[in-house]
């Protein structure tokens, strides 16, 4: 997602950067000089991995926002 000064948000620099990985994952798994047995069981293995990242990214963002809206609500009740 832009944002109004012209650079990106962290989501959208994480989803870059998780596109990325993915892809090259991807390309590294295909372009391997291995059996087709193998390289289905190594892509298996990667997609499992990435979803375990995307679950931990996940809790974390969430974590992260209900800090900050504690924070938030904190300070609001501070300055009445």
């Amino acid at each position: 997602t832009e944002t109004k000064n012209g650079g990106y948000g962290a989501g959208g620099i994480f989803l870059a950067f998780l596109g990325g990985a993915v892809a090259g994952t991807a390309a590294a798994l295909l372009l391997a000089p291995k059996s087709g047995a193998d390289t289905r069981a190594a892509i298996g293995d990667a997609v499992g991995h990435t979803g375990d990242q995307v679950k931990r990214a996940r809790m974390a963002a969430r974590e992260a926002a209900n800090a900050a809206r504690e924070a938030f609500t904190e300070a609001m009740r501070a300055e009445h």
